[in-house]
């Protein structure tokens, strides 16, 4: 028998095998993942009370209008929007379940994706979008990789605030008989809440999602670790639950109608054009409706409904493992998506917001960077020797000062999260040496002119030096191993303190400079402002000018798209004619 056991294995195609362990893996993983949600949810009240505290200047944070420059205090914000998007999300999950039950079939936690939802947006910096491309621009142009909302959130609840323990804390207390062995299967399970934050990202358009249940806690670090240092990496994260696959899909269904709502509120489109009309009709929003509204100049009502068609649908087409909107509405929201970015979105963003804002950025960054190197902080940290008698003088060698709320988040670092900053920056460096030799490698094959541009002059001053470097070599054929050894190079100058360049920041002046990004990430719009002021990287005049509101600018003349935006309305668009 077990001769012939052997055989019939020897006789089964490799290929086969490696597709019946990818079986086993995800069928194992749904199983895994379903038991750690329910064990969530018998606890969803504590952890809900310890993320939700975390999430409070969601109120003055950008949605798409910028905070400092609405005029109508009904225009969505970011807390607002997470608000909306956890009764969207918790809609669609019942009325799931509802057809599940009756096939007696596994559906959504409603409790554990109202906790995604409520919470996703959390690590968006000040400006919305805006905030973090500037922030990645300046990062990236000192080769320290890039800032993503999707991926702060994480980063900042697990590493900076340890929310993890705090959970399990506040359920001891609440729970004083539960058992230690429950507790740590609870706390393993907790990242699975983190995953949902991390894979949020919605800007493609896609119509429906399977989770990846074969994602592992390793995965979802790895997958953060990337998001921080690999330009566009965030695009590629799929969830790993049902949950956060439903979770995403509603965060399109929340924001869209609210943009085309707060685009009328504040004046950047006077009424629904024929544009949205042919959308809006093929929807069931007819003409005399949006004439009533029109008439009342009161237009939510049209964005509820729309929100409730888009539910409806997803209810229809989903089950419990697979999130879908039908094909024909999938193309319609992502058209009156499209619709927005080019009538709204686009002017949302001026000329001076670009001019006054990236410098600002830098110089406040550099700033922070020169504090903290000279005031030995990182060393301190590095060693262990940051006593608790020693922060507590350098937060009172800086109280009443304009740099005390980056002291006083600077002194609050554990040791985790130093390590996480540390792993970041390291590996976004070596990113950022691999990225820049290939491009000057691409430029030299293709005989391509090089212009250093102003905004990413030092990255651009490091291909100039690489293509200088190749254009003497043979690299046609130039192996792995080769391009690996040259980036290996350059790594260790970097770290070795005794070297100085401008062209390669030394590795404690790179940390010492995502400190001083990390710490302008956490603010919202209008703490941010208020630093900038304090500090008086602007003055009184373009204090006065950033804040003008939108309705008493000439926004086709002061307009700016930024590159990034441009690149996302591009690929939104051939995402669109594709289907």
């Amino acid at each position: 028998m077990e001769k012939k056991y052997k055989e019939n294995i020897k006789r089964i195609p490799i290929k086969r095998v490696a597709i019946y362990s990818s079986e086993i893996k995800e069928a194992l993983g749904r199983l895994q993942k379903k038991i750690s949600m329910q064990e969530l949810e018998e606890y969803s009240s504590e952890i809900s009370a310890v993320i939700d505290d975390y999430n409070r200047k969601s109120t003055e944070e950008t949605m798409m209008v910028k905070g400092i420059r609405k005029s109508n205090q009904e225009t969505t914000n970011r807390k607002t929007h997470q608000q909306n998007l956890a009764n969207v999300a918790v809609r669609i999950a019942k009325g799931i379940n509802k057809k599940q039950y009756a096939k007696k079939e596994v559906g959504i936690n409603c409790e554990i994706v109202e906790i995604m939802a409520r919470n996703h947006d959390i690590g968006h910096t000040f400006s919305g979008h805006s905030g973090e491309w500037w922030l990645s621009n300046v990062k990236e142009d000192y080769g320290i990789g890039y800032y993503c909302h999707n991926a702060l959130g994480p980063r900042e609840l697990i590493y900076t605030n340890k929310v993890y323990d705090e959970i399990i804390d506040i359920i001891k207390q609440s729970h004083p008989d539960i058992l230690d062995e429950k507790l740590q299967r609870i706390k393993k399970s907790l990242w699975l809440i983190m995953e949902g934050i991390n894979s949020h990202n919605g800007e493609k358009s896609e119509s429906e999602y399977i989770a990846d249940f074969s994602k592992t806690e390793a995965d979802f670090k790895r997958e953060n670790l990337y998001c921080h240092t690999k330009k566009g990496f965030d695009k590629t994260v799929m969830p790993a639950t049902p949950e956060a696959a439903l979770m995403r899909l509603c965060d399109k269904i929340s924001y869209i109608p609210y943009d085309m709502l707060d685009g009328l509120k504040e004046g950047f489109i006077t009424e629904l054009n024929e544009e949205y009309k042919v959308v809006l009709n093929q929807l069931g929003i007819t003409n005399s409706e949006i004439e009533e509204c029109k008439l009342a100049n009161q237009y939510e009502k049209i964005a509820r409904k729309l929100q409730t068609v888009f539910i409806n649908d997803v209810i229809e087409n989903s089950t419990g493992s697979l999130i879908k909107m039908s094909d024909e509405t999938s193309k319609l929201l992502h058209e009156l998506r499209n619709i927005n970015n080019r009538q709204i979105v686009n002017y949302t963003v001026l000329k001076e917001d670009n001019e006054i804002y990236p410098k600002a950025i830098r110089q406040l960054m550099n700033q922070f960077g020169k504090i903290v190197l000279e005031e030995k902080i990182i060393s301190k940290l590095q060693n262990g020797e940051f006593s608790k008698e020693e922060r507590q003088n350098l937060i009172e060698k800086y109280r009443g000062t304009n740099f005390e709320g980056f002291i006083q988040y600077t002194c609050n670092t554990n040791q985790e999260d130093f390590e996480y900053t540390k792993q970041i920056v390291e590996e976004a460096t070596k990113q950022s040496i691999i990225d820049e030799q290939e491009k000057a490698r691409e430029i030299i094959q293709k005989k391509e002119s090089f212009i250093i541009s102003k905004d990413f002059k030092h990255r651009d001053e490091r291909i100039q030096s690489y293509i200088n470097y190749y254009k003497d070599k043979d690299i046609s054929n130039y192996t792995e191993e080769q391009k690996e050894q040259d980036v290996q190079i350059i790594m260790q100058n970097i770290k070795d303190v005794s070297k100085r360049s401008h062209l390669y920041l030394g590795m404690y002046k790179r940390i010492a400079l995502e400190m001083g990004a990390k710490y302008l990430s956490t603010l919202n719009d209008i703490e941010f402002m208020q630093l900038l002021l304090d500090t008086k990287t602007i003055d009184e005049n373009q204090y006065k000018s950033l804040t003008r509101k939108y309705k008493d600018i000439d926004l086709h003349d002061e307009i700016y798209i930024q590159e990034n935006w441009k690149q996302i309305s591009k690929e939104q668009a051939e995402a669109i004619e594709e289907k």
